[in-house]
């Protein structure tokens, strides 16, 4: 029986860490001097048996190096082998850049008419729309040249996009608009290779030999099927962007489509993800080439088995349910065991399209990227209005070109990566990826993510719970006579108790729930009831309108319409985060609240200051501290330091106060009734309520169409003034200075 323990450990004289030559040939030494003393003594150096002691530690001295070495190199931080770093960085997810490109953002402008019916607006009917991959080359470098990756549609009148009066006729009225849009550009160009593929092989790698690959446009085989580029082989799932001019059932960007009316901001794409097995991967390789990797799947017989395809070694045996022997047995742990990677493909030529450039010379200056008129008036629109592109520049420098990255930046990228999950797991997993979703699927401005739980469940869902409900109302109470007088009873008799709510908490509301599933099903309404879910995940976002406001709950627009978020956009974040959620959270997308408010002030100024510099001074810093980029869900306004912002003004000798209001200053006594007041009112006893444009019979209403919610700044401060509180409403809120302009007043004395 062993025994353990420190007397009974046995001592060795041989030391396993003494592993480079001197170390190694003296430890043989020692080790021939104690085991072998009368058999060898001749210990100098010219001797043969020294001879081979020196071997022997020499050899040990390499193997030793190739261990550390080989060790080293599993190790990230310590690795140095560019081929050993590319490959830990993609197990970590990243994926290496053979080179990387510089991107500018490209102003382009077109003549447009003025409207015949009203010549201060644009005839937008004269605009055009122009495809994604024009080229505009250097100025300074002819072998430098951008291409835009996106429409250029001058059809969306954006918040970012100016129209200036481009001429004028005798009698001093337009005759057309000068428009301008921005547009992203990459320093690329593009080029296409074929390869001819020949019998179906695992995981078939095809290599681009430039060098300077930036990406992938597509993959098309001589049947005409797309090939579809995915992170890994295993991902079945792909995005397919549609611009609305592709889409049969959108006329406009801002068309909702299937007949769901118009929105009052632009969505250009609605995406969706379809299920592929054509896919491949794409890798950098040690030479910093670009390979094609695709899947290991091939049909069987020529024909697709449960709309799904056969590893290549899989041909010809039996598949879990497609044997007629039914008891066949079959390991339910086996699931994937039949599953493949994508297809393999086989007899086909693919012709593949990418983009080459970047680099550091790629990082042009300002006014770099003009071209001539004629270049640019021949591109041909897509969508043709009748007016052309006028001019093209890029106003600021590009930026992010670089040659390939070397070792540090894989290791760090890596890093990085590493703590990088694709998954939608807490709050900030949802919030960051609603506000990652690409502007060309719907301009996201603000977004807020809540889990309900016990005792706080979101209006929208109580609501949503009492409309199922309220829909049944009326057949349930005749079914439940019915139902009654047939002898049968109904949980207690009476259908009535079943459409309260009996508590606020997400419990109570599942079993209530369950008890009207059971009563419908009873009366043969069960079918009513199936699609009703409670949401486990609630997003609120706003976005923005083409004036950068604010949009989101329903709201009055400057028409007296009704307008929120577009159901575009909605559904683009739904489809988006389907490929992201947890499999068992149910995502509801709600619009935010917008509480928007005014400025009033009372400066004090120095005898020598020119006080009407002073009040343009504070108006625009009062404009700058709001800026709606500043302001998210549920953010207090934080008046103390407004104030130290104004008293950094140049004339300001101090501050009588600053109010932050949506009607009266409350603030002010009787000595500054000169006050003026901001140029919107709120109706007197609708709070929490959409501000009606016109007042209504009763004397309520009466605010300025378009303001959101009425909000009572004077009773939701800090105890010490200083800090208006986050909007107390049930649903999350963002305060907003709508228009400036009219809604900061003040004087200066």
């Amino acid at each position: 029986m062993p025994t353990y323990g420190k007397e009974n450990f046995k001592e060795s004289n041989i030391n396993y860490l003494n592993k480079d030559f001197s170390s190694l040939r003296a430890s043989l030494i020692n080790y021939a001097k104690s085991y072998f003393p009368n058999t060898y003594r001749d210990f100098n150096e010219t001797s043969p048996g020294m001879m081979l002691l020196e071997m022997n530690a020499y050899v040990g001295d390499v193997l030793s190096f190739y261990v550390d070495r080989q060790y080293q190199e599993m190790l990230l931080p310590l690795a140095e082998e560019r081929r050993n770093i590319i490959t830990m960085a993609k197990m970590f997810g990243y994926k290496v850049k053979p080179i990387v490109p510089a991107f500018v953002d490209l102003t382009f402008t077109s003549n447009v008419n003025a409207s015949s019916g009203d010549v201060s607006k644009v005839d937008y009917s004269n605009a055009s729309m122009f495809d994604a991959g024009i080229q505009i080359q250097s100025s300074t470098n002819s072998d430098i040249i951008f291409t835009t990756l996106e429409p250029i549609d001058f059809k969306i009148s954006g918040s970012n996009d100016t129209e200036t009066i481009g001429s004028s006729t005798d009698s001093g009225l337009a005759s057309t608009y000068t428009l301008s849009r921005d547009v992203k550009a990459i320093s690329a160009t593009e080029k296409t290779i074929t390869f001819d593929v020949g019998v179906p092989e695992k995981f078939k790698t095809l290599t681009i030999p430039d060098t300077n690959v930036i990406d992938i446009i597509s993959c098309i085989d001589s049947n005409g099927n797309n090939w579809y580029e995915v992170d890994f082989l295993a991902q079945d799932k792909v995005p397919i962007e549609t611009h609305y001019s592709d889409d049969v059932s959108r006329n406009s960007s801002y068309d909702n489509g299937n007949n769901q009316g118009l929105s009052s901001t632009s969505v250009p794409f609605s995406l969706q993800y379809i299920t592929t097995q054509k896919r491949f991967t794409r890798e950098t390789n040690q030479n910093n080439t670009t390979s094609l990797i695709f899947g290991n799947g091939v049909l069987r017989n020529g024909e697709i088995i449960d709309d799904g395809f056969l590893d290549l070694e899989q041909v010809g045996i039996v598949i879990p349910g497609q044997s007629n022997n039914l008891n066949e047995a079959i390991d339910p742990l086996l699931g994937n065991e039949y599953s493949t990677l994508g297809e393999a493909p086989n007899n086909i030529t693919l012709t593949i399209t990418y983009r080459v450039g970047g680099g550091l010379d790629s990082n042009v200056s300002s006014q770099d990227l003009s071209t001539g008129v004629t270049e640019i008036t021949s591109i041909t629109p897509s969508i043709d209005g009748g007016a052309r592109l006028s001019t093209v520049t890029n106003n600021f420098p590009a930026i992010g070109g670089k040659d390939e990255e070397d070792t540090i930046e894989i290791k760090e990228k890596a890093k990085a990566f590493f703590s990088t999950q694709n998954r939608c797991v807490t709050k900030e997993d949802y919030e960051a990826r609603v506000l990652n979703i690409p502007s060309k699927f719907g301009n996201i401005a603000k977004a807020y993510v809540a889990r309900p739980v016990e005792g706080d469940v979101s209006p929208e869902t109580t609501s949503a719970f009492n409309s199922t409900l309220a829909s049944l109302k009326t057949s349930l109470g005749e079914y439940s006579e019915m139902f009654e007088n047939s002898g049968g009873t109904i949980d207690g008799g009476g259908g009535q108790q079943f459409f309260a709510i009996p508590t606020q908490n997400l419990e109570d509301l599942n079993v209530e729930l369950n008890r009207i599933r059971n009563l419908a099903e009873q009366l043969t309404l069960y079918g009513d009831l199936t699609t009703f879910s409670l949401h486990t995940v609630e997003i609120y976002v706003l976005g923005y309108n083409n004036s950068k406001q604010l949009i989101g709950n329903p709201h009055q627009d400057t028409t007296g319409g009704t307008t929120n978020l577009p159901l575009t956009l909605t559904s683009n974040i739904k489809n988006y985060l389907e490929n992201f959620k947890l499999m068992t959270d149910v995502v509801s997308i709600n619009d935010g609240y917008i509480v928007n408010f005014g400025v009033i002030f009372d400066i004090i100024a120095e005898k020598y200051a020119n006080k009407q510099k002073v009040k343009l001074d504070c108006i625009q810093k009062i404009k700058d501290y709001f800026r709606i980029e500043k302001m998210q869900f549920n953010q207090p306004i934080y008046k103390s330091q407004l104030e130290y912002e104004l008293m950094g003004i140049e004339g300001v000798r101090s501050i009588g106060h600053v109010t932050i209001t949506q009607k009266e200053d409350y603030l002010s006594d009787a000595s500054d009734s000169d006050l003026p007041n901001p140029t919107y009112t709120y109706s007197k006893n609708d709070d929490g309520q959409f501000v009606d444009s016109t007042e209504n019979e009763n004397g309520t209403g009466g605010g300025t169409a378009g303001y959101g919610f009425k909000y009572d700044f004077n009773q939701n401060l800090s105890d010490d003034g200083t800090i208006v509180l986050p909007a107390s409403l049930d649903t999350p809120a963002v305060f907003e200075l709508k228009n400036p302009n009219q809604n900061i007043q003040g004087r200066v004395r």
